[in-house]
């Protein structure tokens, strides 16, 4: 475990200071857990199958190392002057910021529009449905569905609604879901700035429209379409981070976070609006420690 904790980075991350040679890098206390989570979750499934007898690695020792490695960071980023609007509303966007980046995505789109309005609707995703920015680049056309919600209101409601059964922390096919509704400002409506990407690509380019006949002919199609023209290919991250670059720097806003910077954002906003933490720990499916830790700013209680 020390070999681990105490090896310089391979490659130094974004989140280290550039002043900081690349010797002195350690792994941080997260990414530690990480390794002893999938070490324990390999325990578990051995257990289960009858073959490890032996006690669990993560015993009280482990716990306690890893509260030692907490505060050697801690103790770390203060020697380092480390930026300490890292992960607070600082680190991030207003709401008028957001507001911002999707009307210049919309005025920018007459320039590489297909581009534009798939990076408009990448960042809708992450920011009203807390989506990882890995699941929004492998996320299917068919993973959207919407029905109708009779009696909400005085026009039809009809929410966008996301389901997956993958990803980071979604290894066993669980079903997840996520929803968004209209909203009445349409530059930042999620529902609007998809229904624009998709005119787009299957009115206005050579793209044809799916085939719905069978489940085989569509159920492939990724919605964050490549330019390579390959309707199944992922979207690559770098391709991702670049133009969620370029729409921060379009409206001036500057984060460390790029690409989960919605997630992010999203959440913050719905404290401040008043939502409930149990209910915003269900949308971007977080246990209690993530959510407090990594993306709010806490409440405070009077």
């Amino acid at each position: 475990m020390d070999r681990v904790a105490n090896r310089p980075l391979r490659r130094k991350s974004r989140k280290v200071d550039q002043n900081v040679p690349q010797g002195e890098t350690k792994l941080s206390w997260r990414s530690v857990r990480g390794y002893v989570t999938a070490v324990t979750r390999l325990y578990s499934t051995q257990k289960g199958l009858g073959m490890n007898c032996h006690p669990s690695p993560r015993e009280d020792n482990i716990r306690q190392y890893l509260k030692t490695l907490q505060r050697r960071d801690a103790k770390r980023d203060k020697e380092q002057y480390a930026d300490k609007g890292r992960d607070t509303l600082l680190d991030g966007y207003t709401e008028e910021e957001f507001e911002r980046i999707c009307s210049e995505l919309w005025s920018r789109s007459d320039a590489s529009p297909e581009c534009h309005f798939r990076t408009l609707v990448d960042l809708l995703l992450g920011h009203y449905m807390l989506t990882r920015g890995g699941d929004r680049r492998t996320a299917e056309i068919s993973d959207l569905h919407t029905f109708e919600f009779p009696g909400e209101g005085p026009t039809r409601c009809m929410p966008l609604i996301f389901t997956t059964r993958a990803g980071k922390e979604n290894q066993h096919g669980r079903l997840e879901t996520a929803g968004a509704v209209r909203n009445r400002r349409p530059l930042v409506c999620i529902l609007s700035g998809l229904a624009f990407y998709l005119l787009y690509r299957w009115d206005l380019t050579d793209e044809p429209f799916p085939d719905l006949s069978q489940r085989a002919a569509w159920y492939d199609t990724r919605l964050l379409k490549t330019t390579s023209g390959d309707r199944a290919a992922e979207l690559a991250y770098n391709t991702q981070r670049d133009w969620v670059c370029k729409a921060f720097a379009y409206a001036g806003v500057a984060s460390q976070k790029k690409t989960h910077l919605p997630r992010s954002g999203g959440a913050k906003t719905a404290e401040l609006k008043g939502v409930s933490e149990d209910q915003i720990r269900r949308a971007g499916r977080w246990n209690q420690e993530q959510m407090v830790g990594c993306y709010q700013i806490g409440r405070a209680h009077v």
